[in-house]
């Protein structure tokens, strides 16, 4: 408070400052008063007080309370003292009570539990599931507090309609769910305003190391941004989009945002600057003043999939899903390999289109580089059964043609093309967005028909949702430590190793195992176990899927998750790379020591051609799984959340609605509004609005 200093007396500093605080302590306890005669209007399940007053006496209580708070202030005014402003944002302080909040919810779970007695293997199921359902609740309430306070939803769909967009039965919904109360729907109608908001198409640039990349790059967008040269960048996808000037940007694995100089930049992207990705930058994302991306084209420099820096290749592996269309660079002085073909077969089945451009063409005469483009269309029909032209391009200012031609016959077509999709796509989730609102309306106005479902089969259908919240908010934690304990086995995968090969050699089947089948053994063995985690994840996502498409049905309702959309989910993880191994091992002496020395040799052998750096090309690609598995799992969760959250709202509105209540106009409205949209009832809002 401000307690401004007298010259003529009265109360010392030390008396006026304890006058101050008591007044404000007073306040508080007059804040908890009021707070105990409204009780009765509060929704909480676990009420301190009975309220034994009537309303008339209640007001009579606030109006002593007004006069002592009136007192106060004279008091305080006695000593030329004024009450401090507010200084503390409400959102921040829900924001710190929600963190509280998920810690109490985190000593729920078993481990927590157990120190208060055993928990049977049943119970533990139930306690993650409660876990898991009240966080799903909890972080909602935080990304409303985070984000869509700051971006007010229903301005957010005005802007997208003055831009063209057709929003009309998204910014009725929005109406809808904010006057009748269904929050669980607002996260949804965010997630479809992004989708419309983002009209971007994503073009990343794969190849191997020196194929060019990052100075075709540079030669596009009329830039030297990105660092050029033999070394690899770091693992970390670089994001080229439109900006009014030139600005970047770079994100860490702590969560810290910082805007950076060029230079800067160039450092922290670079394998010469941060070796191994040493500073764990996750994103990088340049901002540049180039007419070629004011479209909508956001240009991605990925790290090469053959470089040192290993975890690169699987961090460009793991950023596939967010790609929309893929540019494959095959180097002209350079032949064709099994790396291209392997990173165009997962395009591919990635189910993502992809253009492959003939880089550096400028080293090759005309005729050469019609020939070594045939030559390349023919071995990729060959070797996978594709049919794709190959665009020769170049870096160099006075082959520019290439370029321009690349972006006015390639990526600008299927610029436009890929907008109309996403925009094809975001209409039907609205649609399946609107029949899950009319099912919540209708929900609503059963209660002249009570055609509610018994309460019975509402806790069956509770303790299902629960047993599946539960289930696959586990999957995170699980992947991790399998993902951890991977980065950190290598002398597991030696001693398997150890054993095939001493398997091999004893049989008489070969006398030594070759560096390419060793690499071969190394890479099929570790992604074994890869597949054996994923492999438990898929299987607790398809019973979630199914449990959730069970659910719907016996609530009639036509909103339920696909297994394809939930399978998409868990693709793409990072794939493993070693560096080429230089020596065979083995021989015709192992045979004749028997099993179980040719077995140790074996191991020893094994450490001596793969050597420290397996360790840590292991450890890195265990730090790729975990941050691929991490994302994966939060968008896991995300689905089938979303789901089972409405799920159990309409359960909540089904248990409240009272028999025989009345029926609200404006719900009927809506609910017939929504009933009946189609073009002709969009144009008569449109027109009404």
């Amino acid at each position: 408070m401000n307690t401004e200093s007298h010259q003529y007396g009265e109360l010392s500093d030390a008396q006026r400052r304890r006058l101050a605080v008591t007044c404000s302590y007073i306040d508080k306890l007059l804040c908890e008063v009021e707070q105990i005669l409204h009780e009765t209007e509060s929704v909480s399940p676990f009420p301190r007080h009975v309220v034994d007053v009537t309303p008339a006496q209640t007001r009579v209580l606030e109006d002593h309370i007004r006069r002592i708070r009136e007192q106060l202030l004279r008091a305080l005014a006695w000593q030329n003292i004024t009450p401090d402003p507010p200084e503390i944002p409400a959102t921040r302080a829900a924001l710190t009570h929600l963190a509280f909040v998920d810690i109490a919810i985190e000593e729920l779970k078993p481990s927590y539990m157990r120190g208060s007695g055993a928990v049977t293997d049943d119970v533990a199921a139930e306690l993650n599931g409660v876990v898991h359902e009240l966080r799903s609740v909890a972080q909602s309430m935080e990304r409303y507090l985070r984000q869509e306070l700051g971006t007010n939803l229903e301005s957010r769909l005005k802007r997208l309609e003055r831009s063209g967009h057709d929003v009309r039965l998204l910014q009725v919904i929005e109406t809808v769910v904010t006057r009748h109360g269904l929050v669980e729907f607002r996260s949804r109608i965010a997630s479809l305003a992004s989708r419309f908001e983002d009209n971007n198409l994503e073009v990343a640039l794969f190849g191997r190391v020196s194929s060019g990349k990052s100075s075709l790059l540079n030669a596009l967008l009329d830039t030297d941004v990105l660092p050029v040269g033999v070394n690899p960048i770091t693992a970390v996808p670089t994001r080229l989009r439109y900006g009014s000037s030139l600005r970047a940007e770079i994100a860490y694995a702590s969560g810290r945002n910082d805007e950076v100089s060029i230079d800067e930049f160039r450092q922290l992207v670079s394998e010469d600057g941060n070796p191994g990705n040493q500073r764990n930058v996750t994103r990088a994302v340049v901002e540049i003043p180039s007419a070629r991306l004011n479209q909508g084209i956001v240009l991605v420099d990925t790290p090469g999939l053959g470089s040192l820096a290993r975890r690169g290749a699987a961090e460009t592996m793991a950023y596939l899903p967010a790609c929309d269309l893929a540019v494959l660079l095959i180097d002209a002085g350079s032949a064709l390999n099994d790396e291209d073909l392997g990173t165009l077969r997962l395009l591919y089945e990635g189910g993502i289109p992809a253009i492959v451009l003939l880089s550096k063409a400028d080293l090759l005469r005309e005729p050469d580089v019609r020939r070594v483009g045939q030559y390349i269309e023919t071995q990729i029909q060959i070797e996978l059964g594709l049919e794709v032209h190959v665009h020769p391009v170049s870096a160099l200012s006075n082959h520019s043609a290439l370029l321009d031609r690349l972006l006015e016959h390639e990526l600008l077509p299927r610029f436009h093309e890929a907008r109309s999709l996403r925009q094809a796509s975001a209409a039907r989730k609205v649609g399946a967005l609107r029949e899950s609102v009319i099912a919540a309306l209708e929900t609503l106005l059963q209660h002249a028909k009570r055609e509610s479902i018994p309460s019975s089969n509402g806790n069956e259908i509770e303790a299902k949702l629960r047993h599946i919240s539960g289930e696959i908010g586990e999957q995170r934690t699980y992947l991790d430590h399998a993902f951890l304990e991977l980065g950190e086995s290598p002398q597991s995968i030696f001693a398997e190793l150890a054993e095939m090969t001493a398997t091999r050699v004893c049989s008489g089947t070969s006398k030594r195992i070759e560096p390419s089948e060793l690499v071969e053994w190394t890479s099929e063995l570790i992604q074994r176990r890869v597949d054996r985690a994923l492999a438990r994840t898929r299987g607790a996502l398809r019973d979630a899927i199914g449990g959730l498409r069970e659910t719907a049905r016996e609530m009639a309702r036509s909103d339920m998750p696909s297994e394809e959309e939930a399978e998409l989910l868990l693709r793409d993880a990072p794939r493993f790379e070693t560096a080429s191994i230089q020596y065979p091992i083995g021989g015709a002496l192992w045979s004749w020591l028997g099993r179980r020395a040719a077995t140790a040799l074996a191991r020893r052998s094994l450490r001596e051609v793969l050597g420290d750096s397996f360790k840590s090309e292991l450890h890195r690609y265990g730090l790729a799984l975990r941050q691929w598995s991490d994302h994966a799992a939060r968008r896991i969760e995300a689905l089938v959340n979303s789901y089972a959250d409405a799920y159990r709202a309409q359960l909540n509105r089904m248990r409240d609605v009272p028999a025989g209540g009345s029926v609200s106009p404006e719900l009927a409205n809506d609910l017939s509004t929504l009933l009946q949209w189609n073009s002709e009832t969009a144009e008569t809002a449109q027109t009404e609005g």
